[in-house]
């Protein structure tokens, strides 16, 4: 999306240019309304560009462990408004787990002693 977003935004400013160049040459209605349309055009792709950007939403990475749970060494990376949530209960643990999300959910739980180790994961 926001290659597409950039591309689209490099041929108005191109499109926004030849029709400036016409308009200061022989204006008429027909220029004017064309420069209008490219410039509503060029904002509105400023716009999904702000939109759909990184930091456009924050990753967050919560970690609970109670109850003689463990977490470990956790290695989680989020990007891109990634949700990364590991919980380990009643005598869980969870160690190492390099989970790598991008723009995706994620969620390790483990409880009654169960384990997750290392876990390579890479989610986008």
């Amino acid at each position: 999306m926001q290659k597409t977003v950039a591309v689209g935004g490099v041929l108005t400013t191109i499109a926004t240019g030849v029709v400036t160049n016409q308009i200061t040459d022989q204006w008429s209605w027909t220029w004017a309304a064309a420069l209008a349309v490219l410039a509503a055009a060029g904002a509105w792709l400023a716009l999904l560009a702000l939109a759909s950007g990184p930091s456009a939403s924050r990753s967050r990475h919560r970690v609970r462990a109670d109850h003689n749970g463990r977490v470990e060494a956790s290695g989680a990376t989020g990007r891109d408004g990634a949700v990364i949530e590991q919980t380990a209960t009643r005598g869980g643990t969870i160690t190492g787990s390099p989970v790598t999300a991008r723009s995706a959910d994620v969620e390790q739980t483990t409880d009654n002693g169960g384990q997750i180790t290392d876990s390579p994961s890479d989610i986008r």
